[in-house]
């Protein structure tokens, strides 16, 4: 009865999950593996291919790199996609989208998950958030696409953006689409999955987040129903600091002065900044200080040829 929807370039990475799968899924399923060792996929066309060619009512994405600790999983989250008004369920969320980009870790308050490193440098670390939760679910709006889980006709009205190019920022544009949509996203609380890899937000990464905060930015921010006064409050706060973080960003990962500016002052315009006009018109300070704190003297010269 379900779906499961793998896009892998990898082939022994992808039998160790079929393997896994296998072992521990106890219900019936399907697993339709998208191949793109030739990289002919993005990740948004490869879920999409995926979607049109599986056969059952629930739909589960999964990143190549993880290892199922639980049993009878299969059944326990059909049960959660047979809640009321559910839309998409995973295992780490976040519980807003504010108006500025930020990677969905950022105040991240409801986690389930082992994360693990196959390199072995890192020790495996199990995240629980909220500490001593006992529910099943939480509701949430981000959700991390370790793992995405959906009713297939869910999909009848939302869809993976090909617009959006390369491997990133999927999983925020589907989570905004089913918000948008009316639906309510979970986290789920009695599955156990192991992740083998730590992620890796570059350039690409930070380039379609921006792309989906444009995208969306009309809907934004999003908050989950009956927030309070004072968690508006701190989101604004969140959207102000995030401006300054996301500055950093974009210098480390080696955007153009004049790039950084442009995005800056764009996200600027859309959160509440009391000196908006004197803020917008130091970020070229900003970057120029910030790219001669993080960089050799020889890069920075480049990059003002760049400009």
């Amino acid at each position: 009865m379900i779906s499961i929807i793998v896009c892998s370039k990898r082939k022994d990475s992808f039998n160790s999950l079929a393997d896994n799968i296998a072992d521990t899924i106890f219900t019936e399923y399907e697993i339709v593996h998208i191949d793109n060792s030739e990289n002919k996929h993005s990740i948004f066309s490869a879920y999409n291919e995926g979607v049109a060619r599986s056969k059952y009512p629930y739909l589960c994405f999964i990143h190549d790199d993880v290892f199922f600790h639980s049993k009878n999983w299969g059944e326990k989250i059909i049960k959660h996609l047979q809640q009321p008004n559910v839309g998409i369920c995973g295992l780490a969320g976040r519980d807003f989208v504010p108006r500025v980009p930020a990677s969905w870790k950022v105040n991240l308050p409801s986690v389930n998950i082992i994360q693990s490193d196959k390199t072995g440098k890192k020790h495996s670390k199990t995240r629980f958030k909220p500490k001593g939760f006992k529910l099943e679910r939480r509701p949430v709006i981000l959700l991390d696409g370790v793992l995405l889980c959906m009713k297939r006709e869910l999909m009848d009205r939302i869809k993976f953006d090909e617009k959006l190019n390369g491997f990133h920022g999927y999983d925020f544009d589907i989570c905004i689409q089913s918000t948008v949509q009316g639906y309510e996203n979970y986290v789920m609380y009695d599955i156990v999955l192991e992740h083998f890899s730590r992620g890796n937000p570059d350039a690409s990464y930070y380039r379609n987040l921006i792309n989906i905060f444009k995208k969306w930015n009309q809907y934004l921010p999003l908050i989950k129903k009956n927030a309070s006064v004072s968690e508006t409050v701190r989101i604004q706060k969140i959207e102000k600091k995030g401006l300054s973080r996301l500055l950093e960003k974009l210098v480390r990962r080696g955007f153009s002065t004049n790039e950084i500016i442009s995005i800056i002052s764009y996200f600027a315009n859309q959160i509440d900044l009391k000196n908006k006009k004197l803020r917008i018109k130091t970020i070229r300070l900003e970057v120029l200080t910030m790219k001669f704190l993080n960089f050799p003297i020889y890069k920075l010269k480049k990059q003002k040829h760049e400009v």
